[in-house]
């Protein structure tokens, strides 16, 4: 059974930061890592989709209206759409030891936005750790029927050694 590791917690628990941490610890470590991180920027609102290996960053959503307006909250940019889903085309044509995505949430639960390469990649043979925010953990577990090997917590984002080295032991 391959190993996949979720993060899950709530809009700005600091997700996206523990997920950089591991990144950051897998590389020193030797591990070759592929995939992307979504960074926010708080002023404009906006999230920029980056490559985690070419660091290549291009804007992937602006918010457009307030959070009761959802799904319709958020203006997508193609570029960015285009970025994420030719990523993990790429990881499933050259392989990293683990994949990284930031983050699944409604719109892949919906069939959108890049549910279709999310599947083929959890279909793959290769380890995965992506984030999730905790109300959606359970429909997305469930969606993609996901056993994961561990699924690392807000309480656990303090502790990137510990998390790197329960993923180190399953790679």
């Amino acid at each position: 059974m391959k190993s996949i590791f979720i993060v899950s917690g709530e809009k700005e628990s600091g997700k996206t930061t523990f997920l950089i941490n591991i990144l950051s610890l897998l590389q020193l470590n030797g591990f070759l890592a592929g995939g992307f991180v979504a960074l926010h920027n708080i002023e404009s609102d906006c999230y920029e989709i980056k490559g985690v290996k070419t660091n290549e960053t291009t804007a992937l959503i602006q918010r457009v209206a307030s959070f009761e307006e959802r799904p319709h909250h958020f203006k997508f940019f193609p570029k960015g759409v285009e970025m994420g889903n030719d990523c993990m085309k790429r990881l499933l044509i050259h392989p990293p030891d683990i994949a990284m995505i930031d983050e699944i949430g409604g719109y892949e639960l919906r069939g959108k936005l890049w549910s279709s390469s999310f599947t083929q990649l959890v279909e793959s043979p290769i380890p995965l750790i992506f984030t999730v925010k905790d109300r959606l953990l359970d429909k997305v577990v469930a969606k993609w029927r996901v056993e994961p090997s561990h699924i690392f917590s807000s309480a656990c984002f303090n502790d990137t050694d510990k998390a790197f080295k329960l993923i180190k032991r399953d790679l």
